[in-house]
């Protein structure tokens, strides 16, 4: 999947916008996962407002790479790594993209155009292919020998 110039552009002036207060985004990002039926243990308000910097950069520098995947992927799984750790499910990682876009659009407000909210649903849909494919070794291709015998046998 190709991430164009310009939308990583789009990603990088938005998080510039909610950076002064990325507390108060992670605090939001918190009451959205707490909407959530999540199987997997959340951190608690303490340890995120504690660690809101280091997920600042970590959000930066996944977008800063995300046009080179090979760049970026080795990234992703470490964190996928210390998410799987709090006991994240398959179906955990939708609601936390979901609680993620949620929390977005809160922060962002007028600012979020439909076309910076197809930007960051692209790279959320990257960093999900990713994640999923590394915890859980599924993958959203199909190669075409097991698309073509399944055409046959229907």
């Amino acid at each position: 999947m190709k991430f164009n110039t310009e939308n990583k552009k789009q990603l990088l002036k938005s998080i510039n916008i909610i950076k002064p207060n990325f507390h108060c985004f992670t605090f939001t990002f918190q009451m959205q996962l707490k909407r959530q039926p999540l199987l997997m243990q959340c951190p608690s308000s303490e340890a995120l407002n504690e660690n809101s910097y280091l997920l600042y950069c970590a959000l930066e520098r996944t977008i800063m790479h995300i046009d080179n995947l090979r760049s970026v992927t080795p990234f992703i799984h470490h964190h996928a790594n210390n998410l799987s750790k709090l006991g994240l499910g398959y179906q955990d990682i939708a609601l936390l993209c979901n609680a993620f876009l949620a929390s977005l659009k809160i922060h962002l407000k007028d600012y979020m155009s439909p076309s910076l909210e197809q930007s960051w649903r692209q790279a959320i849909r990257i960093f999900t292919n990713i994640v999923t494919s590394y915890l859980f070794k599924t993958s959203n291709v199909v190669s075409l020998t097991e698309y073509c015998e399944k055409q046959l046998s229907s």
